[in-house]
């Protein structure tokens, strides 16, 4: 029954497929790259449109554009990107041509609107789209940061984000667990993005070409995570010369090179590595010996038209070593690779493909702890990805595609009993998905599906498997859309971890337990945005998140043979209204967010320790004069849950009881919980400064830049010591500041 399903939903996309060709040979076809002039690093995003008509085309994330069906004539094809100096050309066009029309862009000279003011391409993808974001590197270069600019840091101001601590880039996303995030580095899966404790994230900005993050209802080709998606693509060197930089803040100090290599190869390089450990301790407040690198390196061809081919490696480690010898060492590794092409398989399909493997590893040493014992993990993953995207109508494309990785998860640990065990697994994933996107009146929709093709044909349900994805919007007096979307994920490997530990050093990555269902989540996305003036507009969306299934420690495990883990649900939901504005010289992004995350266990309900109430975050750059810039961050959260302690005791150990005189034993001291995470913390708010100035000494490119969190030294706390009772702060007043020079 199975393979007669998926034999005839093959069947009804080849078809379509091959109608769709036959109808677009009758007419021309204008198709190519957008470029940077200077530099020959494709634009992402960019917009074409075809001048005095209703025709045009977005281009995609690789720089690549296709414009169907166009009748024979002459036309003025225009191409715009933020940034960019907008560039008209005239082509005539014959019955049934193929045109290849490439666009070289110079850079702007005066970058106006750069930060708030979105391209029309990155709308019109938005547009059908819910709960999703577009950031470029200067959006990721504005929030004042902790020392070092860092990628995941930046989206902390993105509504439905939270971070349980402002020492860590460890997010939860619209009441979803810290594992439920899938990170793609040019499609390589990382599983482990952040250095020692979460502060900073191993991706570097200076990397970065754009960042794609999904908080909802994902589209088709995502899959694996229940609760967000961010995609991080690496940028291209500069085909026209070397260049370089290097940089030092008073954390770490990174060095990069790019240019030409032969032919049409470009390449480059970035390398960052931590020089001072008492930084750290500035930051957290304690001692924590911590030391680590991470490395990127691309390189790119363009041999002509609009193919394009890449390799991408990323690699990262951590060395967190204590003097003390009770106290224990842990180490972290990430390595990944990729190699991707891309081009038209014929003359209206798009396709795209790439082989990755990685490889993340974790190890913890107790050394003489008492308290710790000794653990190590590792996800070994080679996989194989491509899509392809079918150009038919004017602003209609299918698009299908299919993934095959082999991921392999091992976790060590010595049990309760003192007993060394071992974790592994190794089950092949396969999975396909195909959709549609197209515009009828005032209606955008992207409908599609998903199918976990592996997880089926070993014998899993179709309701599991097959997960729809549908996103719908409605144009509504000219300057408003109304959106709804509608996706089903699963996920299949969790982390093993204390859901009650402030900060989780070491997390253990392991499958599914194979007496469970894999975990489920429903996404429900209602949304309404629009622009209210020129340089006003509007972003409000409701969510519902319903967890089917969800992987649960057993609560009432009283034998041996009971399991540890079981199947329990939950629930989130809430608003979000996002407001960006334009006034004189100032960008100002406002987001605010109200949400509720609920989990049942076993009939028991409470909040998730990163359940928050309301959250605000406030974000003004003001553009003096050219070259400086300042920024200013408010944000505001209502307290998180915990659980009190209600009263202390002495446990009587009974260590001398036979023989000896245990009357007198004073035992050790312990204390009793509460109620689980029915208290809440007080409330967090925090102001942030930053100020940036770019200018040119002898020709030399310098950027200094000043940051300096919690302005007014707000006290606000991370945790008490059960044992102590000691209160635990998170970041006080803190300067830091970071010199760039480029050549």
């Amino acid at each position: 029954m199975r393979t007669a399903i998926l034999r005839r939903m093959v069947a009804i996309v080849m078809l379509t497929l091959t109608g769709a060709s036959v109808t677009v040979a009758q007419r021309a076809i204008v198709r190519g790259v957008v470029t940077d002039s200077t530099t020959g690093v494709r634009l992402p995003f960019a917009n074409i449109t075809v001048i005095g008509t209703d025709f045009g085309a977005a281009a995609n994330e690789l720089g690549f554009y296709l414009i169907p069906n166009l009748l024979p004539g002459e036309y003025q094809i225009a191409a715009s990107v933020v940034g960019y100096t907008r560039i008209t050309t005239t082509v005539l066009l014959r019955e049934g041509e193929m045109r290849q029309l490439d666009f070289r862009l110079p850079q702007a000279t005066i970058e106006a609107e750069e930060v708030l003011v979105t391209g029309r391409a990155q709308l019109e993808r938005l547009e059908t789209s819910t709960s999703v974001h577009i950031l470029t590197p200067k959006d990721l270069k504005v929030t004042p940061v902790t020392a070092q600019a860092d990628v995941l840091q930046s989206l902390r101001v993105l509504p439905g984000f939270v971070t349980t601590s402002d020492v860590s880039t460890r997010f939860y996303v619209r009441g979803g667990g810290g594992d439920q995030n899938l990170f793609l580095f040019d499609g390589i899966r990382v599983y482990s993005p952040f250095h020692a404790l979460g502060i900073f994230s191993v991706f570097d900005p200076e990397m970065v070409d754009n960042v794609e993050v999904y908080t909802g209802a994902f589209p088709p080709n995502f899959g694996g995570r229940l609760s967000s998606v961010v995609q991080i693509r690496a940028r291209d060197g500069r085909s026209d010369r070397l260049a370089g930089l290097a940089s030092v803040n008073l954390l770490s100090a990174k060095a990069g090179l790019e240019g030409p290599l032969f032919g049409k190869l470009t390449w480059t390089a970035n390398g960052r590595k931590s020089i001072s450990t008492s930084t750290y301790q500035d930051i957290t407040g304690q001692d924590v010996p911590a030391d680590f690198y991470d490395a990127t390196v691309k390189v790119s061809s363009q041999p002509g038209g609009s193919q394009k081919i890449d390799l991408s490696f990323l690699a990262s480690g951590d060395n967190l070593a204590s003097a003390d010898p009770d106290e224990p060492d842990y180490t972290w590794k990430t390595i990944g690779f990729t190699v991707a092409g891309s081009g038209l398989m014929s003359e209206n399909i798009f396709a795209f493909g790439q082989i990755y493997a990685s490889s993340y590893s974790a190890r913890r040493d107790p050394k003489q702890s008492l308290l710790v014992s000794g653990a190590s993990t590792s996800v070994k993953e080679v996989g194989i990805r491509a899509l392809a995207t079918v150009y038919t109508a004017m602003e209609s494309e299918y698009y299908f595609g299919f993934e095959f990785g082999f991921p392999e998860l091992e976790y060590s640990f010595v049990n309760q009993f003192g007993i060394p065990l071992t974790l592994k697994s190794q089950t092949p994933e396969a999975s396909v998905w195909t959709g549609y996107q197209g515009k009828s009146g005032p209606f955008q929709f992207d409908a599609g599906f998903r199918l976990e093709l592996g997880a089926l044909i070993s014998g899993g349900s179709f309701s599991n498997e097959f997960q729809p994805r549908l996103s719908l919007s409605y144009l509504w007096l000219a300057n408003w859309r109304l959106k709804a979307a509608y996706g089903r994920v699963t996920q299949r490997m969790l982390t093993i971890a204390n859901e009650d530990e402030v900060v989780s050093v070491f997390e253990g990555w392991i499958s599914v337990p194979e007496d469970l269902p894999p975990e489920q989540a429903d996404h429900y996305v209602l949304g309404l945005s629009g622009a209210l003036s020129e340089n006003l507009s509007v972003n409000l969306e409701g969510y519902y998140k319903y967890y089917k299934s969800l992987v649960v420690y057993n609560r009432i495990k009283n034998e041996p043979g009971d399991p540890d883990y079981i199947r329990g649900t939950g629930q989130s939901y809430g608003g979000e209204l996002t407001v960006r504005s334009k006034v004189l010289i100032v960008d100002l992004y406002a987001t605010y967010a109200l949400s509720w995350a609920v989990i049942n266990n076993l009939g028991f309900e409470y909040y998730p320790r990163y359940d928050r109430r309301h959250h605000l975050n406030l974000l003004g750059v003001a553009h003096l004069f050219r070259g400086l810039d300042f920024t200013a961050r408010w944000e505001y959260g209502s307290g998180f849950p915990f659980s009190e302690t209600i009263g202390y005791y002495d446990a009587l150990t009974l260590d001398h009881a036979l023989p000896g005189p245990f009357e007198q034993e004073t035992g050790t001291p312990n204390y009793q919980l509460g109620p689980k995470n029915a208290a809440r913390l007080p409330a967090y708010h925090r102001l942030d400064l930053g100020m940036a100035y770019n200018f040119f000494p002898g020709g030399i490119d310098v950027t200094i830049g000043v940051d300096v969190l919690n302005v007014y030294d707000n006290e606000n706390i991370f945790y008490v010591d059960r044992v102590t009772g000691q209160r635990v702060n998170m970041i006080a007043f803190y300067p830091s500041a970071t010199l760039t020079v480029r050549f």
